[in-house]
């Protein structure tokens, strides 16, 4: 029993490093700049379709997905950029002013920010688990992160604790960060996938 629980350990762990190691080597394919955006999203993709199936986890589908998610998987994550940029800014030139409603309005542009992160944590993994147009994911990631509070939550604070043990120990970067990222926000919000599901059942 012991041996099995260790095997499944190694199995997920060296899943998460194959995965992460995919991340770099197709972000390295687009010269970084056109590449993280594609990368998570095949990442993201080749997960959900195999979980933690290690030996069905391959370069060749990773290499193809790539492909066909470099134009749809850049849109999503410049978009979130801009967004990110614009209200840093604004957060930059808040700060500036001493005041009650300044200190609010810090706090709402902060909490904007994670909601920004935790929407195209969603526009990944709805666009890898369902067929839909671009302008129906936008629609259905800012519904899932208004409609679960506790899901928004349980992602942000996910994501905090990967990035603050990520700093502790440098190498996840490499070889864990962003893999880790994409199946926790994948494990974090299963609930609510399963009632899309049966929501898309009852109007099938």
């Amino acid at each position: 029993m012991v041996g099995k629980a260790l095997e499944t350990l190694f199995i997920k762990i060296w899943v998460i490093v194959k995965l992460n190691l995919f991340f770099w080597l197709f972000s390295c394919c687009g010269l970084l700049v056109a590449g993280i955006g594609p990368a998570l999203k095949t990442i993201n993709e080749l997960f959900i379709s195999h979980q933690f199936n290690y030996k069905d986890i391959t370069l060749k589908e990773g290499w193809s997905s790539f492909k066909q998610n470099f134009v749809r998987g850049n849109i999503l994550f410049y978009g979130t950029i801009l967004v990110l940029a614009g209200l840093a800014y604004n957060l930059f030139l808040s700060v500036q002013i001493q005041g009650l409603a300044f200190l609010m309005i810090d706090f709402l542009l902060v909490f904007a920010m994670i909601y920004a992160v935790v929407t195209f944590q969603y526009t990944l993994l709805l666009d890898s688990y369902y067929e839909i147009d671009l302008k129906n994911l936008l629609k259905l990631a800012f519904i899932s992160t208004l409609s679960n509070f506790t899901n928004l939550l349980k992602i942000a604070i996910g994501i905090c604790l990967i990035l603050f043990i990520t700093w502790k120990f440098k190498g996840l970067i490499l070889f864990g960060t962003f893999s880790m990222i994409q199946i926790w926000s994948f494990t974090a919000t299963k609930s609510w996938r399963q009632t899309i599901d049966q929501r898309l059942e009852l109007h099938a």
